[in-house]
Formats: C-alpha cells, structure tokens, sequence
C-alpha cells in the first residue's frame, strides 16, 4: 500500500490538494482538500446549480 500526495495543483482558483491510497496498482481511496477559502460558497446556498457557473466564472 502507498499514499500518494499532489499539492498544489495548479491551474485552478485556490490551493487543493489531492491524497490517494494505491493498493496493487490501482486507487482505492482518495481525499482532497482546499485550503483556500474565499465565501463563494455561501453565496450559492440555495440558488439553483445551473447558476452557478455563471456567477462564480465572474467572481
């Protein structure tokens, strides 16, 4: 069993990071964390997904 670590990926808005357990070649579990946390979130509460993208693609 091994533990692989990618931090940071890049090319995104924020910091994230990704750990995933490898057992016999193939992933058996995964966690991701970002660590950068701007308030977007709460302004989507309630409003409908399909939305979303539009105001977060602005911010």
């Amino acid at each position: 069993m091994a533990k692989i670590a990618i931090d940071p990926i890049t090319r995104i808005e924020g910091h994230l990071r990704i750990e995933a357990q490898v057992e016999g070649g193939k992933v058996t579990d995964a966690w991701s964390s970002g660590t950068m946390w701007r308030g977007i979130e709460i302004m989507m509460k309630g409003r409908d997904p399909r939305e979303c993208w539009a105001l977060t693609a602005r911010i």
